[in-house]
């Protein structure tokens, strides 16, 4: 059975084929005004300017950058408000750039790919003051980890061609290992075995750390199905 390239979001018709270049935010900053290219930024969520549209600064060690307006890329049609994003997350976000009043970079209408929640979720194990390292996976990010689970996840045939995203919740507890999978929003029983199956296979990661203590580190990942064709 084929395996298909799934956990990295699709764009729709908006964008077509999903075909991006990852950039740090300072080469982001530097783009010609005239490049369209699609980009791919990842960073931590700087402050916050407006709670409805999704207006934030991303910045990643390099630069800081204006998003202006993110939306939903697992296909649920989901506002920003819903996606619950709040100052310290860890986003992977795609656009383009565009200049507003020929001044002020920007990415408008951003995707979201990916997010790893910051101190301030109530869930996260940890309070506010702690400094908080997130988990990594063979050394790197949560992009590396998708990248495996990609390389694992077969379409189930009996599936019948349907599409969609499976949203899965998983936990890189204080061991390393990956704890507590479960399906948060589902399309069908076999796809949503399919991703929960996989996850569960996944190697041991380095766990977070709060201070240089380990913790438990929750993430929600979008599983996005396209029957191979």
């Amino acid at each position: 059975m084929k395996r298909i390239l799934l956990l990295l979001v699709t764009l729709g018709c908006a964008c077509g084929a999903f075909a991006q270049t990852p950039k740090t935010v300072r080469a982001f900053l530097k783009m010609s005004n005239k490049d369209t290219t699609l980009c791919q930024l990842h960073g931590v969520v700087d402050r916050i300017r407006n709670k409805d549209n999704g207006n934030l600064y991303l910045t990643d060690g390099t630069g800081e950058v204006l998003i202006y307006g993110v939306r939903d890329g697992s296909g649920q049609g989901l506002k920003f408000p819903d996606l619950d994003v709040r100052q310290g997350d860890t986003l992977t976000l795609v656009g383009r750039r565009s200049v507003y009043d020929g001044k002020v970079v920007e990415m408008q209408h951003a995707v979201l790919v990916a997010k790893s929640d910051g101190p301030d979720h109530a869930n996260a194990g940890y309070s506010k003051a702690k400094v908080i390292t997130e988990p990594t996976f063979k050394g790197k990010d949560k992009l590396a980890f998708s990248k495996w689970v990609t390389e694992h996840l077969v379409y189930p045939k009996e599936a019948g061609g349907i599409e969609g995203t499976v949203k899965v919740k998983f936990v890189v507890g204080r061991d390393g290992h990956v704890q507590e999978v479960e399906v948060v929003k589902g399309i069908h029983p076999l796809l949503n075995e399919e991703a929960v199956r996989v996850i569960r296979k996944s190697p041991k990661w380095k766990p977070a750390k709060a201070d240089g203590v380990p913790v438990r580190y929750t993430y929600v990942l979008p599983v996005i199905f396209s029957y191979p064709r």
